[in-house]
């Protein structure tokens, strides 16, 4: 019966039953254990699965390796890195399934780094991976967007033969996507045999990350005469790609086939697709209609969506109605005070603006700082904006003042800081406000040989200025250069974007 109920997912259910077989005398055995432990998992019940671990302990099942595996992989999933290794660290006999449960759970807790870790370490004490390892280490590269690693790991999936298998193939065509190499993820979608519905889900997902609308809804309507059924996450792409290049018509008949021809009640995220779908295109209104007749409750992504769509298109009014309802769902995220702080500053109501960081401030809510990377010679190098501490900041400022120059004689023009008004430019070091991602694509056309293209990961969205500026630079230094943002990816080449500056 628990296991029944895990597999449910009903965490309630098991826990009575649990605590019913302690009632009637009923001693925990190796297989109680790893069956609660496994529904706190997927729960994400952290706190019951320690008091679990208490009972262990006291019971003396802290030796067995089927209990110790479900609480590392509890530990883990969780992101409970240190006692996930404690655990994993006292156990006398450690499987394959031990190691699997750290390296899975780290991956899917985005503790990227220590996956790949543990996976390396794994791979030193001579432990066959299978294909579960494989899959999960595929996965934590691609979220590091590590691509050299990505590749290597495909290279020992081969040589153990494991490259014809359909769950290890998604993960790969994932990877490659998210390390800006989406030629590689067609090639691997192509060469397999076999596809199922994630196979469709993640090329479909791919096309959509990275702008190429057109061939993600190409893919989703070969997907159905494939066979295979969407499901949630199909959607998710479809609707994404719909909204990245402006299909509105075709978008909205998607999510209305959802239910009508597909069976599917839409999700949150659904909602929040559409109304980013309505806003990009500048259908404020309709994407306001849309929102009230929602059948359920609106949650922060969709108000978040919305509240952006009004910096660009400067509707304060719809604009101070979402950030109304998305600071009184999130009132500890940075990224609202930061949305309405902006939309106040396009809109040149510096004192609007200076009362809403004031209010940040006041309760205690830090900015998370935009941060840009790039990959040279095998080490990572990070930036953030106005950054002076890297060794080649000399540099790197003055070879950006060449490149804003030599950008300048063929019509770039600078989109100042239009968040600033004219008395803070004046007074301000104009270096500070330096761009992370311009600092990133500089110190990389100082460090990469010429024709090898450049690849910068962003945490934040890329602003116009930016956007604007590599599209020159691109064009300058004839490079190919990639930027993955907080949302999708943008290919510049030849001074122009995949994304056709619809983003």
């Amino acid at each position: 019966m628990l296991v029944a109920y895990g597999q449910l997912d009903d965490l309630s259910q098991s826990f009575r039953l649990f605590k019913e077989m302690q009632v009637k005398g009923l001693v925990p055995n190796q297989f109680t254990y790893p069956s609660i432990l496994r529904t706190c998992t997927l729960s994400g019940a952290l706190y019951l699965g320690e008091q679990i671990h208490t009972l262990v302990m006291k019971t003396g099942f802290h030796f067995n390796v089927y209990v110790c595996n479900a609480l590392v992989s509890l530990y883990a999933r969780c992101g409970k890195t240190q006692e996930a290794y404690l655990v994993f660290n006292n156990m006398d006999t450690k499987d394959s399934i031990s190691w699997n449960g750290l390296i899975s759970g780290f991956s899917q807790s985005g503790h990227y780094e220590e996956a790949l870790n543990v996976f390396n370490q794994m791979n030193k004490v001579e432990v066959e991976p299978s294909v579960f390892t494989f899959t999960s280490a595929v996965s934590a590269a691609g979220n590091l967007a590590e691509v050299k690693q990505g590749k290597l790991i495909q290279a020992m999936i081969f040589k153990r033969g494991f490259d014809s298998e359909i769950e290890i193939s998604n993960a790969l065509i994932t990877m490659y996507a998210k390390c800006g190499s989406i030629s590689d993820s067609k090639r691997k979608f192509l060469e397999m045999a076999e596809k199922n519905d994630v196979t469709w889900n993640a090329m479909i997902t791919a096309y959509s990350q990275h702008g190429d609308g057109l061939q993600a809804v190409n893919h989703f309507e070969n997907m159905k005469k494939s066979g295979s059924v969407p499901n949630h996450v199909t959607f998710i792409g479809v609707l994404t790609a719909c909204s990245h290049v402006g299909l509105v018509n075709e978008g909205i008949c998607y999510f209305e086939s959802m239910k009508k021809e597909h069976g599917l009640v839409p999700k949150p995220e659904h909602y929040a697709c559409v109304v980013d779908l309505l806003s990009r295109a500048g259908l404020l209104s309709r994407a306001r209609k849309f929102v009230e007749e929602m059948p359920i409750k609106p949650d922060p992504m969709v108000w978040r969506t919305l509240l952006s769509s009004c910096i660009v298109h400067k509707n304060i009014e719809l604009g101070e109605l979402a950030a109304k309802n998305l600071l009184d769902l999130e009132p500890e995220d940075s990224a609202s005070y930061v949305l309405l702080s902006n939309m106040y500053a396009v809109s040149r109501r510096w004192n609007y603006r200076d009362q809403t960081r004031e209010m940040m401030k006041n309760r205690g809510v830090r900015k998370e700082p935009g941060r840009s990377w790039i990959e040279v010679m095998n080490k990572i190098h990070a930036f953030f904006v106005g950054d002076k501490l890297h060794p080649l900041a000399d540099e790197i400022y003055e070879y950006l003042e060449e490149l804003n120059n030599r950008a300048a004689d063929i019509g770039y023009v600078q989109d100042h800081n239009s968040l600033l008004n004219e008395t803070e430019m004046e007074q301000k070091d104009p270096t500070l406000y330096v761009h992370s991602e311009k600092l990133a694509v500089t110190f990389a056309l100082l460090s990469l040989p010429d024709g090898i293209p450049i690849r910068v990961m962003k945490n934040l969205r890329v602003c116009s200025d930016c956007h604007n500026w590599i599209k020159f630079i691109s064009r300058i230094s004839n490079r190919e250069i990639v930027v993955r943002d907080a949302y999708r990816f943008h290919h510049f080449e030849n001074g122009n974007c995949s994304c056709k500056d619809f983003w």
